[in-house]
């Protein structure tokens, strides 16, 4: 089967998840192609993939607009044909949060007019060795009001890989 996975990354932890993927597939006997929406060629075909996994993290409540624009030109293949999406964020983490992660999907979904197969919620990472004092600040802020909890300064990384692997050999399944 030969699958396409479209990624959208922000901080690289979907790029990390959409790589993992990408071989976790080709260690099924699958072949793979992994692409960054943001640097997509005008003249890609599609039409010789026969399943599609789309990947992408939520920043300041919207998915990276080259997911939003690629899902929305090719969402009558997409939906022809076994598609999924793994949405990437922190509030996937949080259990509190959860019902506001699958909102971001919902809203997603009905923006495109995309019907994936399956959706996967995935907690991403924190990159606190990479934020600016601005962004650092941000990042606390919004985890301590989320969660209650202080959190160090180290980077964290939230993604289950073993959630992933299941949900990924549970899609090649169906779609096989």
């Amino acid at each position: 089967m030969n699958v396409l996975i479209m990624y959208g990354t922000t901080e690289g932890q979907t790029r990390k998840i959409a790589t993992w993927t990408a071989t976790h597939i080709r260690e099924r006997g699958h072949h793979v192609v992994l692409l960054d929406s943001a640097a997509l060629a005008s003249d890609l075909k599609l039409e010789g993939f026969h399943a599609f996994i789309v990947a992408a993290s939520i920043h300041h409540k919207h998915y990276q607009d080259t997911i939003t624009n690629f899902v929305f030109a090719h969402r009558e293949l997409l939906n022809a044909r076994p598609s999924a999406f793994i949405s990437v964020s922190l509030s996937a983490v949080l259990e509190d949060e959860r019902p506001e992660a699958q909102k971001y999907v919902d809203r997603f979904v009905s923006v495109t007019g995309w019907q994936p197969r399956t959706t996967l919620l995935l907690g991403g990472a924190l990159r606190f060795t990479e934020y600016d004092y601005f962004q650092e600040q941000v990042v606390k802020f919004i985890v301590m009001k989320r969660s209650g909890t202080a959190i160090s300064e180290r980077d964290h990384e939230f993604t289950d890989w073993d959630v992933l692997a299941d949900f990924v050999n549970r899609f090649l399944d169906s779609a096989g």
